[in-house]
C-alpha cells in the first residue's frame, strides 16, 4: 500500500518532539466506532474519535517484501462489564476497519489530516472477564481475501443468485446428459 505524507505531516518529522496519534475506525453494521490512541477526543474527517489512550493498544503492522496478508490486533482493557452487551450482541465479523496515523502539534491539535496505514476486516473478537473486561479484536489485512477460493458453477441456480430472472443458463441441466449425434442421418 502506498503511504504518502502531506507536506505538513512530513515537516513535523523534523521537529524535536514528535507526537504521533493512531486513529482506528471500525464500521460495524449497527454503528461505526471511532477511537484514537491519545488521552483526549479528536475530531477528524467530521467524526469525533474517542481517546482510548490508556485502555487501548494496537499491535505493530508487519510489512514484508513478499505479498502476504499480515493482520493487526486491537486490545481494549479495563472496560466496565456493564458495557459488554454491545460487544456481545454486535455482528462484528467482516466489518471494515481502517487505521490512520496523524501527528499532533504542541497545542495537541492535528497538524494535518492523518493518512491511512492499514485497511482490513474484523476477523475474531475474544472477551476476557474479571472485575473489568478485556476485548481483543483480530483485524485481518484485506489481502487475505486473495487466499480464499472463489467457487462458481455454471448452473441455473448460481446464475439466478447472481442475476435474478436471467435465463442464460436455464437449459444447462437438460443438455449436460443429452446424447448428440453429429453428421449422422436418422
Amino acid at each position: 500500500m502506498v503511504k504518502t505524507l502531506t507536506t505538513n505531516n512530513s515537516n513535523v518529522l523534523n521537529d524535536d518532539v514528535l507526537r504521533p496519534v493512531y486513529f482506528l475506525k471500525i464500521e460495524f453494521p449497527s454503528s461505526t466506532v471511532y477511537l484514537n490512541s491519545s488521552d483526549r477526543n479528536i475530531t477528524f474527517d467530521g467524526n469525533s474519535y474517542l481517546g482510548a489512550g490508556q485502555i487501548g493498544t494496537l499491535s505493530d503492522i508487519e510489512e514484508t517484501s513478499e505479498l502476504q496478508a499480515n493482520g493487526i490486533k486491537f486490545t481494549l482493557s479495563g472496560i466496565p462489564t456493564t458495557y459488554l452487551s454491545v460487544a456481545l450482541t454486535s455482528e462484528y465479523q467482516g466489518s471494515p476497519a481502517t487505521q490512520f496515523l496523524g501527528f499532533l502539534n504542541s497545542n495537541y491539535t492535528l497538524v494535518d489530516d492523518p493518512f491511512i496505514i492499514f485497511v482490513g476486516k474484523v476477523d475474531t473478537m475474544a472477551i476476557s472477564l474479571s472485575d473489568t473486561a478485556t476485548i481483543e479484536l483480530d483485524i485481518e489485512n484485506r489481502l487475505v481475501d486473495w487466499e480464499r477460493p472463489r467457487i462458481s458453477r455454471f448452473t441455473n441456480e448460481e446464475q439466478q443468485n447472481l442475476f435474478s430472472g436471467d435465463k442464460g443458463l436455464e437449459f444447462v441441466d437438460s443438455v449436460a446428459e443429452k446424447e448428440l449425434f453429429w453428421g449422422v442421418d436418422n
